[in-house]
Order: C-alpha cells, then structure tokens, then sequence
C-alpha cells in the first residue's frame, strides 16, 4: 500500500468518526429536547388540571356566596379547594425536591433517630388512610439497634410514598405489610432494611421497567384512574441513592407489588440521652388540648397587647396573615419592606413587638439585611426579638441565609396555620 493510500484510508477514517459523533450528538440532543417536551407536556397537564377545579370551585362559590340555601354546598367546594390547593403544593414540593437531588444539591440532615418511634408514627399517619379503605395494614418489625444516625424526615417521605402507593392499588380486602429489619455491617454500622409488601393489582412488567422515570403512571383498576403525580417513584429512588442505598421492586399483576429500600446507618450511640428528648417531644405533641383553649388563648393575648411586626409586601399574603393573628388576638403592625420594618422597629418602645414576621424577598430591602440591620441596634430587645423567616424560599440554603442573618425560625408558605401559631406560642 502507497503512502497516498494510507492517507485516504486515513481521511476516510477520520471522516467517519466524525460522521458517528455528529449523529451520536445529534441524537442525544434530540433525546434531550424529546425528554424536555414531555417533561413540560406532563407539568403543563398536572398544574392545569387542578388549577382548572381551583377556578371552577371559586367561580361556584362566587355565583352562590349570598345563597342561604347554598351554604352546605360551599363548605363542601371549599373543603374540596383546600385539597386541590394542597395536591398542587405537593406537586411543586415534588418537582422541586427531584430537581434538587438530579442536581446533586439536597443536603442530608442526619441525626439520631429511633427506628421503632419512626415506624410507629408512619403507622399512625397512614392507618386510618388505609383502613378507611377496608385493607388490612400490619408492621412486623426486627430492631436490635436502638437508635441509627440517619435522615428521619427523607426516610419517612420515601416509605409513605411507597405505603400511600401501596393503599391507592390495594382493593377492600386486601393486605399491606411493612416489614422491618436490621442487618449488621460492622460494629458501627448496620443496613436499615424497610419491605412493603401488598396484595394489590400488581403491575405489568413495560411500566416496572419505567416506574422510576419521572411522570411516569399506570392506570388504576381498583379507582379506574390515574392518581398522583408520577413523581413520588422517582423522587424515592433519588433520596434512597443520595443515601447511600438501594430500591428495589417485584411485581406481578393480580398477585400484589413488594418494594424493598435497604439504606445503610451508622450506630448511634448516645441513645439514653436521645430516648428522652424523644420521650419529651412526643409527650408534648400528644397533650390533649382543653375545651376552650383556644379562647383563652386569645383573651391572654388581646390582655397582653402582645402584637406582632410583620414586614410582607404581597398585599394579599398580608392581608391573610393579618387575618389569622388578630382572629387569634394579636395586635398586628404591617409594613411593606425591610426598610420600613427597620424604622417601625426603632420607633417603637422596648419590648412592644413580641415577634417579628419577616419576608425574605421584599422590595428596597430585604429580610435578612433588615433583620442584621435590627440585631446591630443599641436597644435591650435588638437582640432577643424573635425573627421568623417567613417566606416561600423554602430551599435549605434559603434556611441556612435566614439563621445567619440573625432570624431565629422559619415559617414556609404557603403557610401552615397550626405550624406557625406553635412556633408563636414557643417563642413569645
């Protein structure tokens, strides 16, 4: 072969490979676009669905709000509201959280964690959803370990998506056990191992293959519906693997479904310790409130002029939040911007303002700046007025900014009525 043939072949080798990568690019961003499309397809069609029932429900209610005769039939539109508006939450917590962990981003929080009070609690928050559905659900569980170091809050959120799962595709009659047991790794470790079996209408072997992609559904024979978002699968995948674990499932149609979460965790040591903060925590969590309570709650605060400073500039978050704290007898103060805030809060009296409500993204300045701003002040109260974060930036670095601004809490909207009147009755 001459020396000019090595050179065409050469050529022709190149032009080749160049010709194979060009398509091999062409066609990943084509799959890219591809997935992009039905990634908004399907966002487009599980946000307008609901939104469609929000504005069809509030139009109802407009049409009949001054009907005396309709007035059973707005609680139960408003009752069905709440839930829509509630589903779209979960909806963007979801998108959110798989956005975040595809990304990398998500923060662990691991801490002391009692496996057995963990379950117990999933038990109680899924038994009623469950059996009101007439299905039979038993835990069966194996701890030697007392208490692992761990995610407690990631945990939970992966097994009530594979239980509430579990209940949607079980008919009456039916059964869910979770099974849990624990696996030695070494003298500091152990494998968490969380099994739910059920005897539901299983599924077909095309949608296991892709139950883990985002969005991704199957219809239910026992509702004849599709339910959910089709992002609890794929969001529990990725928690599970930021964890450092494994998921895994079997299925067989008319047979029932069993997914099994191995997750490894370090031994916790200081359990005595823990127990009774543990102890504590759920005993004051399960105090049965008083019969009239909540009034005299209210006369305590209207008694002790206990008024609050709260700096929104959303005119109608203000407004609603303004509404629940003086319906529960605080006086409150509004301003429209940190600025303003800083101003009123220097104006005012030591000690006049038992807590301050603070936006984080607020026009001229913002919370966190106008909280340093007040924590600088040469006043006895400047730095022990509680300051709450109170903000639809609901990230963990959004968390992490307001502490180190000097806030002390955080109060995520939309805004949890019973959560944020906690955390005012534990701070003033």
């Amino acid at each position: 072969m001459n020396k000019e043939s090595e050179i065409v072949i050469l050529a022709v080798l190149l032009i080749a490979s160049a010709v194979v990568l060009s398509y091999q690019k062409a066609r990943r961003a084509t799959e890219k676009a591809k997935a992009q499309s039905e990634f908004l397809s399907n966002m487009s069609h599980e946000i307008r669905t609901p939104l469609n029932g929000l504005i069809g429900l509030n139009h109802m209610m407009m049409l009949n709000i001054d009907k005396e005769e309709q007035r059973e039939q707005i609680k139960d539109w408003l009752l069905k509201s709440y839930g829509t508006a509630n589903y779209m939450l979960s909806l963007v917590n979801d998108v959110l959280d798989v956005s975040k962990l595809q990304a990398g981003k998500v923060e662990l929080v691991m801490e002391p964690v009692m496996p057995e009070t963990m379950i117990d609690a999933i038990w109680s928050m899924q038994h009623d959803n469950i059996v009101n559905r007439h299905v039979e659900f038993t835990i069966e569980k194996d701890i030697s370990v007392p208490c692992i170091r761990t995610d407690e809050i990631r945990t939970k959120q992966i097994l009530m998506n594979i239980i509430g799962n579990a209940a949607k595709f079980t008919p009456p009659g039916g059964r869910i056990t979770l099974a849990v047991c624990q696996e030695k790794i070494d003298d500091t470790h152990v494998e968490m191992i969380y099994q739910c079996k059920d005897t539901g209408v299983g599924m077909s072997e095309e949608f296991l293959e892709k139950i883990f992609e985002d969005f991704s559904q199957e219809q239910n024979p026992v509702s004849g519906s599709v339910k959910g978002t089709g992002l609890g699968m794929p969001l529990s995948r990725l928690i599970v693997e930021a964890m450092g674990g494994t998921i895994q499932v079997e299925s067989k149609i008319n047979e029932g479904s069993v997914f099994t979460v191995t997750i490894p965790c370090a031994v916790e040591e200081a359990v005595s310790e823990y127990r009774n903060q543990e102890i504590e925590m759920l005993g004051c969590e399960g105090c049965a409130q008083e019969d009239g309570e909540d009034e005299k709650g209210k006369k305590l605060y209207r008694e002790k002029s206990v008024c609050v400073l709260l700096a929104e500039d959303n005119e109608l978050n203000s407004e609603i939040l303004r509404e629940i704290l003086q319906e529960k007898g605080f006086q409150v103060v509004h301003v429209e911007n940190g600025r303003e805030a800083i101003k009123k809060f220097e104006e005012s009296a030591p000690g006049e303002f038992a807590v301050i409500l603070m936006d984080m993204q607020m026009p001229i300045m913002d919370g966190c700046t106008a909280s340093k701003e007040i924590r600088k002040m040469d006043r006895p109260d400047a730095k022990a007025v509680p300051i709450f974060a109170c903000t639809a930036n609901t990230f963990k670095e959004d968390q992490d900014r307001a502490l180190e601004s000097g806030m002390n809490d955080f109060v995520s909207k939309p805004i949890d009525v019973e959560n944020l009147l906690e955390k005012l009755s534990k701070w003033i």
